[in-house]
């Protein structure tokens, strides 16, 4: 039998779709908040490929009657391992050098992403996609895109032999072709339907990252792919509907939150929906698909598997701090510049090369082995892991050191130095006359880092101002391995009043995620890390007003029951951190908002809702003298004149990157260590 060629005709305009995707993708991890929702423009990758790869099979079927599994994997692997390994081989390469000292689990990634099971590798973790995809600073794994990709290589490997399954199924039937598109689409809505029910069952992460929540996106691309080909039709008003396709993309992009949402509660494959028809919508000529075929874009889309490979690492390891304290936006200019510059390389000089060559598939099996096996054996030599707080044998560099060696089972006692810290600038002062137990610096100098004995372990625990404050002060812990590690348990509108209602909530469920967080991660990250000082730190979330009931209604904080509440709810929190064993407690005097906020929140800007709060963690720090320390991170930001400034809290409540950094330089990372070892 001769055989036709298993190919698709190349459409031009799908390689735009994939520019489009890869760069919502790279907006999104380079940190501005406009894109919040970037993430979708993986579930764009997912459609398209699932398109993409059952149209082939399906018209190779058509055209040769049968399925070559052999021929088709190895173009699968010429295809996608050539980039892959390189990139897998070069971070172990750096890591070999020093470089990714911060990532505790770069080994455990490295195999994970090596032997395509890179999602199921986070899932196992504790930590949530919105706390792994923070790439603010850039101080994240160099491998957290690679879950993504898991998932696409595990379908390439499982849908294959599913065709080939449905196809000796139907072969008898009556219509063979209609039958086995029939169960294709089935399959699609089953996937589609059950990816809730997963995230209602097992929780948002594993609606995210698990492979069975994900599938229905992809598998919605192959539906697409076997209604068209059972009729090969162009969409009615295939230009009208595209650009509401389109529309969808891009509100999702633009307006679904990073850490909560849709995306999380299994509704990514409803949304897959849009993708489809924009796919079903570019087939046909028009001004939509013109401008989808323009030549950069499609040029784009032809290296975009090289973009989304190369720009993690690259984001990685080019940070504001190396990079001179760069902006945002100059900063990710030239994070793309060097990752499409090294997408470009990859694919003229490697990946075309590799993709070309006529091999047969066992040649090709047998080299992707052998290279896959070397690898294995490099990352376990090279990659020395780098102990999780609390670990007691081995520093980041994976020399033995005797100042975190164990004693007795534990950690060695943490003390000040007689030797200088080079962090150091000046000392901490306890201000005369401030209320007990306030930690504060004098507002013209910068608060030093007193010299440790062993790195201090700090967990930050709050809401979403603690989220990114604990990310310059884990940004800043990465530059001084030597002095502090830093751990977080936090989530958006995640306060320490744990009963009672906010009326302005509606919908958003933030007492399930802070239930997560603080009853689910925190027990176990202090299990894990036995932190030297927990930093506390909650704005709006407990001055808002709040209903206890319904006879009462709404309180505010300036009524006397409010007050006793949260008194109440706060001694619970210290009481529990100090019965799980936390020996002091920094407890942050959050800055006042100066957001700009309609008639309903405006009252959220008034300083004397925030002072009952203060005032409240100021009775604590009496009642708790030897474990609660309160920063006065509110006073000290005032000192500096910056509190309206918008380079400093650009929504004035949550800083940016740079000034979240700077914070963490100047101020907080010198009052906390000093909190722990005080």
């Amino acid at each position: 039998m001769s055989r036709s060629p298993r190919t698709i005709a190349y459409q031009p305009a799908l390689d735009g779709l994939r520019a489009v995707a890869v760069a919502l993708v790279l907006v999104f991890h380079g940190g501005f908040t406009w894109m919040s929702g970037g993430y979708v423009g993986v579930s764009v990758f997912f459609t398209l490929s699932g398109y993409l790869i059952t149209t082939l099979l399906l018209v190779e079927h058509q055209r040769n009657g049968e399925l070559d599994l052999a021929a088709f994997y190895a173009r699968r692997m010429k295809r996608l391992l050539p980039a892959s390994l390189a990139v897998l081989a070069s971070i172990t390469l750096l890591a070999g050098l020093g470089a990714f000292r911060w990532d505790e689990s770069l080994r455990r990634d490295l195999l994970g992403s090596l032997f395509q099971v890179e999602n199921w590798v986070k899932l196992v973790g504790k930590a949530s996609y919105a706390d792994l995809t923070n790439a603010t600073f850039g101080r994240v794994g160099p491998l957290e895109h690679y879950w993504s990709l898991a998932i696409e290589e595990q379908f390439y490997w499982v849908w294959p032999l599913t065709m080939l399954g449905l196809v000796r199924l139907t072969r008898r039937w009556r219509n063979p072709t209609r039958a086995r598109c029939g169960l294709i689409v089935t399959m699609a809505v089953f996937a589609v339907a059950s990816a809730p029910l997963i995230a209602h069952h097992w929780g948002p992460n594993v609606a995210y990252w698990a492979t069975p929540a994900r599938i229905g996106e992809i598998l919605v691309g192959a539906a697409l792919a076997a209604i068209l080909h059972v009729r090969s039709v162009d969409l009615p008003g295939a230009t009208w509907v595209g650009s509401v396709c389109l529309a969808v993309v891009v509100w999702a992009a633009t307006t679904w939150a990073s850490g909560s949402g849709l995306a999380y509660q299994g509704w990514l494959g409803v949304f897959a929906v849009a993708t489809a028809g924009l796919i079903w919508a570019l087939r046909s000529p028009g001004p939509l698909r013109a401008a989808f075929s323009w030549r950069p874009l499609v040029f784009l889309g032809t290296i975009s598997y090289g973009i989304y490979l190369y720009h993690w690492p690259v984001f990685a390891l080019v940070t504001s701090n190396r990079f001179g304290g760069l902006g945002r936006a100059p900063l990710f200019a030239l994070r793309v510049a060097i990752t499409l510059a090294l997408s470009v390389v990859s694919y003229r000089l490697l990946e075309q090369p590799v993709r070309r060559r006529e091999l047969a598939p066992r040649r090709v099996a047998a080299g992707a082995g052998a290279l896959t096996a070397v690898l294995a054996a490099a990352i376990v030599v090279v990659v020395i892991p780098v102990p999780a707080l609390g670990s007691s044998s081995i520093t980041a560099s994976g020399q033995q050191a005797s100042a975190i060696e164990a004693v007795n089972g534990t950690l060695a006692p943490l003390a000040t130095t007689g030797a200088a810290n080079a962090a150091t600038v000046t000392t901490v002062a306890t201000v005369v006359g401030s209320p007990a137990g306030t930690v504060a610096s004098n507002p013209d100098t910068t608060v030093g880092v007193p010299a440790v004995s062993r790195p201090v372990r700090i967990v930050v625990v709050g809401d979403s101002t603690a989220m990114v404050t604990g990310d310059g002060l884990t940004d800043w812990a990465n530059d001084h391995l030597d002095v502090a590690r830093v751990g977080m348990a936090a989530a958006p509108g995640c306060g320490f009043i744990r009963d009672g209602k906010i009326p302005t909530d509606g919908a958003i469920d933030f007492a399930g995620a802070c239930k997560r967080v603080l009853d689910k991660l925190l027990p176990d990250v202090l299990a894990q890390q036995k932190p030297d000082v927990v930093m506390l730190m909650v704005s709006m979330r407990d001055v808002e007003d709040r209903m206890w009931n319904t006879s009462e209604g709404a309180i505010s904080p300036f009524d006397p029951r409010f007050v006793t509440r949260l008194t109440a709810s706060y001694t619970a929190m210290a009481d529990w951190l100090i019965a799980h064993g936390v020996p002091r407690i920094a407890w942050v005097l959050a800055p006042v908002p100066t957001s700009p906020f309609g008639p309903d929140q405006r009252k959220m800007l008034d300083p004397a809702r925030y002072e009952v709060q203060y005032n409240v963690i100021r009775s604590l720090a009496a009642k708790y003298p030897s474990v609660v320390r309160v920063v006065d991170l509110n006073a000290w930001l005032t000192s500096t004149r910056l509190t309206r400034d918008l380079t400093v809290r650009p929504d004035g409540l949550h800083w940016s990157p740079e000034a979240a950094r700077w914070v963490c330089d100047t101020y907080l990372a010198g009052t906390v260590v000093s909190v722990a070892v005080s």
